[in-house]
């Protein structure tokens, strides 16, 4: 019974420490938690210990592992909501400026770099961008960007 016990609550770390590095919102973490308090009773149990002192330690190691597991779940949910703060992705949305322009192709600048673009859709009976303008990156294929004319209500004081 102690191997057995001892068993379990190296199989519940081990699924805790893959949630850590494997989020499934908390969903295996919980089983590790829940194995692992099945893990302590085994070993209270196999002591010879009475159950003064095994419920109230495998209730405390159940609980203190599954609501670890409850907030990191929660925030894992909420981080994937977030916004994206970081590569290409990022600059969906945000301002460029027109550098160079040849038809429908040309380069724009934004955060601190150049990046080859092409119009989205705002330029079709207007004149190509002009360098110097402002435009808003809509879509990202591979080095591409696609751009779209800024909208008159788009224009920051």
């Amino acid at each position: 019974m102690t191997a057995l016990g001892l068993l379990a609550l190296v199989v519940g770390i081990l699924l805790i420490v893959v949630e850590a590095h494997t989020p499934t919102a908390g969903i295996v973490g919980a089983g590790g938690a829940l194995l692992s308090a099945a893990g302590v009773w085994m070993l209270f149990a196999a002591d010879g210990a009475g159950s003064a002192i095994a419920v109230p330690v495998t209730v405390g190691v159940a609980v203190v592992g599954l609501g670890v597991m409850a907030l990191a779940g929660r925030k894992a949910l909420v981080a994937r909501r977030l916004p994206v703060h970081s590569g290409p992705e990022s600059l969906i949305g945000t301002n460029a400026v027109v550098r160079n322009w040849t038809g429908s192709h040309g380069q724009v600048e934004t955060a601190g770099g150049l990046w080859r673009a092409k119009v989205e859709f705002g330029y079709e009976q207007d004149p190509e961008p002009s360098e110097g303008e402002s435009v808003v990156v809509e879509r990202i294929r591979g080095l591409t960007l696609s751009v779209r004319r800024r909208e008159p209500w788009e224009w920051s004081p």
